[in-house]
């Protein structure tokens, strides 16, 4: 064998790793979020909920309960919270909150997998439109 067969041998080598990275790469689950730029257009309305939180100190008490998710709000509330799982999007729910007088709202976590998850809560009261965001763990 020549260094001729020997250089050929191994640009077929390296053409075929480039291709078969290519293949791998487009078969990879696309995670990106579809409605990106809607969002990044909205980002001052939700600024500006989030600095509506920190002004009048709205921010909920969250705690879990035998396998019930206890959230606490300074007075009665409508709105919604989206469950988001960090490393599968395909797990994240959207749940619709409505509270008692009290600010209470109790959300069962029977279908929701242990580990950890993102709460967004965007909810109104008294005319005020608020959005909070917390991280916690569900055993």
């Amino acid at each position: 064998m020549n260094w001729g067969k020997g250089i050929v041998i191994g640009m077929l080598a390296f053409m075929s790793y480039i291709v078969a990275m290519g293949v791998a790469m487009f078969r990879q689950p696309d995670d990106v979020d579809p409605h990106y730029y809607e969002k990044g257009l909205a980002f001052n309305a939700d600024y500006d909920k989030e600095k509506q939180v920190l002004n009048d100190k709205a921010q909920p008490s969250i705690s879990i309960n035998n396998n019930i998710l206890l959230v606490k709000f300074a007075g009665p509330v409508k709105g919604a919270v989206d469950l988001k799982r960090p490393d599968y999007g395909k797990m994240d729910k959207h749940i619709n909150l409505q509270s008692n007088l009290a600010g209470n709202v109790n959300i069962p976590l029977t279908d929701v997998k242990p580990g950890r998850w993102q709460l967004v809560f965007n909810w109104e009261n008294n005319g005020k439109k608020y959005l909070y965001t917390k991280e916690i763990f569900i055993p």
